[in-house]
């Protein structure tokens, strides 16, 4: 069976860019092939400095072409403002939004906006990863894999 082919957009620390190429090869192995719509320093050649200008201009196209964004939640993506702005962003255009831990994180690293925006909340298992991404309800996951009582706002959030 030939890879399905997704346009993700991976939100993220930019001290996790390095792991976006970590997060392609996990779900190609689970049969995703992703066309990457992200931003990040490697791919961003202008220097911006102007944050509206960033936002609005480099990202949020960038999001709007992308059927999913995926946070990798990593060390301090909690405090980020522009992981939660890229959150709160793609809900408000009606994207699937997916948690992904990466390996150490820890619940306090999951941002705030996730917690209101987000879909699903996994671990680094590329089956469940690929399942999220794909639509399927799954249960909120702590950073070792165990379920977690949903979302902290107990809400269940559905794409129009």
């Amino acid at each position: 069976m030939a890879d399905e082919i997704k346009n993700i957009f991976v939100s993220h620390q930019h001290n996790d860019a390095d792991k976006i190429e970590a997060f392609k090869s996990l779900i190609g192995k689970h049969g995703i092939s992703m066309r990457d719509s992200s931003i990040y320093e490697s791919k961003l050649k202008n220097n911006a400095t102007n944050e509206q200008y960033i936002k609005h201009e480099l990202i949020k196209p960038q999001m709007v072409w992308a059927g999913t964004v995926v946070v990798l939640i990593g060390k301090d993506t909690a405090k980020s403002d522009y992981v939660n702005w890229e959150i709160k962003t793609a809900g408000e255009m009606g994207k699937r939004v997916v948690g992904v831990y990466l390996q150490g994180a820890k619940e306090e690293d999951v941002p705030a906006e996730l917690n209101v925006y987000g879909h699903a909340l996994v671990g680094w298992n590329g089956d469940k990863i690929v399942r999220a991404i794909d639509g399927e309800d799954m249960d909120w996951e702590k950073p070792d894999g165990t379920p977690r009582e949903s979302n902290p706002m107990g809400m269940n959030h559905y794409t129009c």
